[in-house]
């Protein structure tokens, strides 16, 4: 995998620091991750609290880039990128990987994954716009494109960058709200 370079991102204050959590069961009591691939396996570093909610170790934490929203991506075998808070608490699950990092966050918003469909996260990680979409874009000055129906295809050999293929695309709002069709080409 690649590393994603710091700008790529919106946020010239962000930097991407890959961390790698693998989860044992659930009711496990702690869980060992990498977040350094110099480092290796660092033990006891996630763990799951009594009330469900993920939480990496403090030890981590102090380790971790965090943005000016104080989010920070981490990247579980398991379950994929997600979002973690200062205090350690995992906020958003099931960010799609883009240029081998999380999603960014675009006005205000992150695209989400629920059972194949695509949906949109605040950083509080409230979804606000549910996922039910085939595929999504991503916020472009309120509106992002949509599309139900379309398909995910590889565009290289190794099929590392995809595009969403045919289907149905309308723009929506940061609320959901179809503002516009989009008409098919021919």
């Amino acid at each position: 995998m690649r590393r994603a370079e710091a700008g790529a991102y919106p946020d010239k204050h962000f930097q991407l620091r890959l961390i790698n959590l693998t989860f044992k069961p659930l009711d496990g009591p702690a869980t060992s991750c990498l977040f350094d691939f110099e480092r290796g396996d660092v033990p006891d570093c996630i763990r799951q609290a009594a009330d469900g909610k993920r939480l990496v170790s403090r030890a981590v934490l102090k380790l971790l880039q965090f943005d000016s929203y104080g989010l920070a991506p981490v990247l579980s075998a398991k379950e994929g990128w997600m979002y973690v808070n200062r205090t350690g608490t995992v906020v958003i699950i099931g960010v799609p990987r883009m240029d081998n990092g999380a999603d960014s966050f675009h006005d205000g918003l992150v695209r989400v994954v629920r059972n194949k469909k695509y949906g949109f996260a605040n950083r509080k990680g409230q979804i606000v716009v549910p996922a039910n979409y085939d595929g999504a874009m991503n916020f472009e000055k309120g509106e992002a494109k949509v599309c139900s129906g379309c398909e995910s295809k590889c565009v290289d050999h190794d099929c590392e960058y995809h595009v969403f293929a045919g289907g149905e695309w309308f723009h929506i709002n940061t609320k959901g709200i179809v503002v516009a069709w989009i008409k098919p080409e021919n």
